[in-house]
């Protein structure tokens, strides 16, 4: 209970209907708190974040395939390697705010990878290209010249500004670098993150 005083457990964001009740009888007195979001990493992210929102929370989701190496047994119980394919799930929420602080949290599988990942790259890599692609396609809009996009560049920093987000994939024996399971490193999860936040934030 000292851990999730004051704050929501982020289990009850990341698994939906989950419902936690906790009960301290340390001080003679029952104390009873319940964690439940009904709404998700959407709400995940609007208790994450502090400051005053300038887009809406977006929610992004979708998944991806990919094949890798196991080792399975035989016939003759020996272990050899074998295709299979695995199914990458993605769950992104989002939303920018007129600071200038960046709060990224992700998750594989509910276990939290506070230095990050494949899946967080991939996060990186589709938000940038996203938003500068959707910049150039505005330019006349936005009275921007092409010269202007050339020289002022938008790099990841300055996307990154403002922005509480939330990531969380879901597979089958995910790779981590480490005995701490604080980064994921299965490499295909990039690729399928980055094509999920291109094809959902560039539909918005």
């Amino acid at each position: 209970t000292a851990i999730l005083q004051g704050a929501k457990h982020p289990c009850a964001f990341l698994v939906p209907g989950l419902r936690i009740t906790l009960t301290d009888d340390r001080s003679g007195e029952s104390v009873t708190e319940t964690f439940q979001a009904s709404g998700g990493i959407v709400d995940f992210v609007d208790h994450l974040a502090l400051d005053t929102a300038v887009t809406p929370t977006w929610r992004l989701t979708g998944s991806g395939t990919f094949t890798e190496q196991i080792q399975v047994l035989d016939d003759q119980g020996q272990l050899v390697p074998a295709e299979t394919e695995r199914v990458c799930d993605v769950d992104i929420a989002l939303r920018w705010g007129i600071g200038y602080e960046t709060d990224v949290r992700s998750f594989v599988n509910v276990i939290a990878t506070p230095k990050g990942g494949t899946h967080q790259a991939g996060f990186d890599l589709g938000l940038l290209r996203t938003v500068r692609k959707t910049i150039e396609a505005n330019a006349r809009r936005l009275k921007i010249s092409a010269k202007e996009i050339a020289e002022e560049r938008l790099e990841k920093d300055d996307i990154l500004a403002g922005l509480t987000a939330v990531i969380t994939v879901r597979l089958a024996e995910p790779e981590f670098e480490g005995q701490t399971k604080e980064v994921l490193g299965t490499s295909a999860v990039r690729t399928i993150v980055a094509k999920v936040v291109d094809t959902e934030l560039g539909a918005i």
